[in-house]
């Protein structure tokens, strides 16, 4: 299977990611947020940060997600639950 070149212009993203959702399904998307979410957490060392990232991310994320795979849009949903659960116990429990 070749890359067709006016398939790449039209629309980038989906082509070159399409050999990874099409592996991994639309669970693929959430590498990419772990991985930044892992960075920020290193940079800035605030659990806030990285859970307004995650669910930022998820929940944008998972709406275009779910509409090519919705059996996941739930598990999108679920980190997004994580990210704001997150936010609000670094926000009233943690600080100093």
């Amino acid at each position: 299977m070749g890359v067709n070149g006016s398939e790449l212009i039209d629309n980038p993203l989906d082509t070159v990611f399409s050999v990874f959702t099409d592996i991994m399904g639309g669970v693929f998307w959430l590498l990419p947020i772990g991985i930044v979410a892992l960075a920020l957490y290193i940079k800035t060392r605030e659990v806030s940060v990285v859970s307004i990232w995650i669910m930022g991310s998820c929940l944008l994320v998972g709406a275009g997600v779910f509409t090519t795979y919705p059996e996941v849009g739930f598990v999108y949903f679920i980190f997004t639950v994580i990210g704001l659960v997150g936010t609000i116990v670094s926000i009233f429990f943690m600080r100093r």
